[in-house]
């Protein structure tokens, strides 16, 4: 972190700040494993705490083995379906179900599973180093119980950089084919600077698209802090973000026109899209 501006420091640590005051823990990039994209303690310690029964089952088969077994299996789970789709709906190894997350229960009629909400684990990575091909990092890495779901690029406009730069620096310096940032392995991608913030759900080197993240077609001024302070007061903490993943974000199939330059004509394909919703079609009530 060291070649980091003081101001765009400054701006991190205001963010991890108050992400610490409504849940979130830190911790320091080594922790996190670049080959398999997780953080391998956190994953394993919510696994064993929720789920002792399934851990209890699989260390009968796999024996010294089970942790690697286990991760190295929902590593290719998320690369083959997607975060979303594992979070919702477990991973199965050997006949084992395992639970990667639990969401708020609908009463409070059954106190187990509200306690096995209130062992989610939410977490923040600063200066996240993510490849095993170089040194590159991404300035804020938010994790749930030690998998990637959130990355975000921050630009202090002390600093002389908006949104825009986080945009390209996305488009230019973050190789799309990096397991980390490959389609589906997060949630969403955050352009963020004092006063505005975009997003984008696929990268694609210098194709990939942003859509704006505002209140409104600007962010309105604010009495104290920043104008984007929405995005980590409203958006991020544990139990928006759980809501989020729940009811909101989705995958969806859509037809994408191009010309074909072999046979000079109109065509087609059909593509998934993961779409993640836009600050006003949330219930943030």
């Amino acid at each position: 972190m060291s070649g980091l501006s003081p101001t765009e420091k400054r701006f991190e640590e205001h963010i991890e700040d108050h992400l610490k005051t409504v849940g979130y823990s830190t911790l320091h990039f080594s922790q996190y494993g670049r080959n398999l994209c997780l953080i391998r303690d956190h994953v394993i310690a919510f696994i064993r705490s929720t789920q002792p029964e399934q851990w209890g089952r699989l260390q009968e088969i796999y024996d010294v083995d089970t942790e690697n077994k286990i991760l190295a299996r929902i590593s290719s789970e998320i690369s083959k379906r997607g975060i979303i789709d594992v979070l919702r709906n477990q991973v199965v190894d050997r006949g084992v179900y395992l639970n990667l997350c639990y969401f708020e229960p609908k009463s409070d009629l059954n106190p187990d599973h509200l306690k096995l909400y209130q062992s989610n684990k939410f977490t923040v990575v600063r200066q996240l180093h993510y490849s095993e091909q170089n040194e590159n990092s991404i300035d804020m890495v938010l994790f749930l119980n030690g998998l990637p779901i959130v990355t975000m690029e921050l630009k202090n406009q002390l600093t002389g950089q908006n949104v825009k730069h986080s945009e390209n620096q996305y488009r230019f310096d973050r190789d799309p084919k990096e397991p980390l940032l490959n389609f589906k392995r997060c949630m969403v991608h955050f352009c963020v600077d004092n006063n505005r913030v975009s997003m984008t759900t696929r990268l694609a080197g210098q194709k990939t698209f942003f859509l704006p993240y505002n209140r409104d077609l600007e962010n309105p001024p604010v009495e104290t802090g920043y104008r984007t302070k929405y995005l980590w007061e409203e958006i991020l903490p544990p139990s928006s973000l759980l809501d989020v993943l729940e009811n909101f974000v989705h995958l969806s199939k859509e037809k994408e026109f191009f010309f074909n330059d072999k046979t000079q004509k109109i065509d087609s394909v059909v593509r998934e899209v993961l779409v993640f919703p836009r600050y006003h079609q949330l219930d943030l009530i």
